[in-house]
């Protein structure tokens, strides 16, 4: 099974081919800009670098939230257009889950953090049982303390590993907090569209048509909270 995966939750961007659980090619980018403008040229590179053609995938993935309200508008958009043009299914990925990946097998807990803006933070904790990990806190839009606080009654035993884009702003409040806390290398911060393909790939059975594939927000839109 070919996959073409995706994340645009963020300022950076990730594409992906896999063929299982191999990697074909990947593209991760630090800071894309905006990602309507790089998203499909990049694909489209991607492909032909690859020499893999659009009737050749099986399936389409992208990380679907918590995320940047618009990012994750363009990322889902192009996977729907492009299943629905191939008539493939799609397969839609949690950010934070597949932001965890990158620590995966760790041998202590993982809290991807993501910035949310508006002093909070998207956050979640897991811990590694084998290959697979197990939900120690929800997903959460929530404010640093809080999520400090959650991560001590949730973990309380050792220390937790952070990574993720939330620690350009919030570094210095997580070791402050949290003073046995690690911090992964800034090169595991960004999400990987690799890992969106394997966890898209272990829910291959839950796969959808293209126009059900929806947004994961854990909180209102700014336009929504203007609206209301």
């Amino acid at each position: 099974m070919k996959i073409a995966a995706f994340d645009t939750s963020s300022v950076s961007g990730s594409i992906a081919l896999l063929e299982g659980t191999r990697l074909i090619a990947e593209l991760t980018v630090g800071r894309v800009g905006t990602h309507s403008g790089w998203l499909l040229p990049a694909f489209n590179a991607l492909l032909k670098d690859s020499g893999v053609t659009l009737s050749e995938i099986d399936l389409y993935a992208a990380s679907i939230g918590p995320g940047s309200f618009t990012g994750l508008r363009i990322g889902i958009s192009t996977v729907k257009g492009l299943a629905w043009a191939a008539g493939r299914r799609a397969v839609g990925v949690s950010t934070l889950a597949a932001l965890a990946h990158n620590l995966r097998s760790s041998n202590m807990p993982v809290c991807p953090i993501l910035d949310a803006r508006k002093g909070e933070v998207y956050a979640a904790l897991y811990e590694w049982e084998g290959a697979r990990p197990r939900i120690l806190m929800e997903e959460s839009s929530i404010a640093p303390d809080a999520l400090f606080r959650r991560v001590k009654e949730a973990a309380p035993s050792g220390p937790v590993i952070f990574l993720g884009d939330g620690l350009g702003v919030y570094e210095k409040a997580v070791t402050t907090a949290l003073p046995d806390a690690i911090i992964a290398p800034a090169g595991l911060w960004p999400v990987r569209a690799f890992n969106v393909g394997l966890l898209a790939r272990e829910s291959a059975d839950k796969a959808k048509e293209a126009n059900e594939l929806l947004p994961l927000y854990l909180r209102k839109s700014e336009a929504e909270i203007k609206a209301g």
